[in-house]
């Protein structure tokens, strides 16, 4: 699988957000088995109950039996736009845990309207993370 196609898979699980912020994220994992497992970002209007799409992710896939996990593509953005969106500190800790070579994948549209993206690996985003 191309990274474009999970970001595409990305972009599609972001239709299904719910955000009280109008903050909508898709995440696409591509687990070691070769499927694949999105999420979206889920909130409550009390701000009580938040999770992100990245999250959701990884709850489904280790819901499914998978342990693992070798690169997740994320996409966020206000209403009906992308920006240049990255896990939050807390996803880039769990990500972190099941390795710190995991690739991120940001997928955002550049100036021509384009999907571009930007790869790192999960410990260049998280230095310093608590890993054992």
């Amino acid at each position: 699988m191309t990274n474009k196609e999970l970001i595409n898979m990305a972009i599609e699980a972001r239709k299904n957000a719910i955000s009280p912020t109008k903050y909508y994220c898709g995440a696409a994992i591509l687990a070691s088995n070769g499927k694949v497992y999105t999420g979206c970002n889920l909130g409550s209007e009390d701000g009580i109950f938040n999770i992100c799409a990245e999250r959701v992710a990884i709850c489904k896939m280790l819901s499914d039996g998978e342990k693992s996990f070798n690169k997740i593509a994320v996409v966020g953005g206000p209403e009906d736009k992308l920006v240049y969106t990255t896990p939050c500190g807390v996803c880039r800790q769990l990500i972190l845990t099941f390795g710190k070579d995991i690739e991120v994948i940001m997928g955002y549209p550049n100036e021509n309207n384009e999907i571009e993206e930007k790869i790192f690996k999960i410990h260049e985003l998280l230095p310093g993370g608590f890993s054992m």
